[in-house]
């Protein structure tokens, strides 16, 4: 019955969730346990998706986590991401990365632009996971979307829609 939706293909969804459920917990425990980390903790948000669990790093007017128009992840961002790594090495699931802007131009004259900046933080995220832990084989997609999925479609100029979605994938 599998093959049809039966309980197989349930039992394996129930599974994800449970474990993404536990993800979520470990990683919000570990943000808690510092000073730094717990002033941190509001920047992450869970999400289920079609695609799986859904985990935003959302800057906000007082948290960036990339210096403004770069690449360079900021010492804040770092921290965070190396207590994503660290958590969820440890799941077996494909790893999804999309990185976002927000709407704001960038000059031509210094051959920057949405869709490059935020595929370059997609893999600069990628290669920073790696490093913590996450093998290489478990990245199936490093995306960037530039402004055209935000996280507030309200206001495109929001500091919300600056943000790394890293997507657990369903098994």
């Amino acid at each position: 019955r599998d093959a049809v939706g039966g309980p197989k293909e349930a039992s394996g969804k129930e599974n994800d969730r449970r474990r993404f459920e536990q993800v979520r917990q470990r990683l919000m425990m570990r943000m808690m346990s510092s000073p730094n980390m717990k002033r941190l903790a509001r920047n992450l948000r869970f999400t289920e998706t079609e695609e799986g669990l859904r985990i935003d790093l959302v800057d906000e007017s007082d948290f960036s986590m990339f210096a403004l128009g770069t690449n360079r992840l900021t010492p804040d961002a770092a921290q965070m991401l190396r207590e994503v790594g660290d958590v969820i090495q440890a799941v077996p699931n494909g790893v999804k990365l999309r990185g976002h802007t927000d709407s704001f131009p960038w000059s031509k004259d210094k051959g920057m632009n949405n869709w490059r900046l935020s595929a370059e933080r997609a893999e600069i995220t990628r290669q920073f996971l790696t490093h913590a832990g996450v093998d290489q084989d478990r990245f199936q997609r490093i995306e960037g979307v530039a402004d055209r999925e935000p996280y507030n479609d309200q206001d495109k100029f929001d500091p919300r829609n600056r943000r790394m979605s890293i997507i657990l994938g369903w098994s």
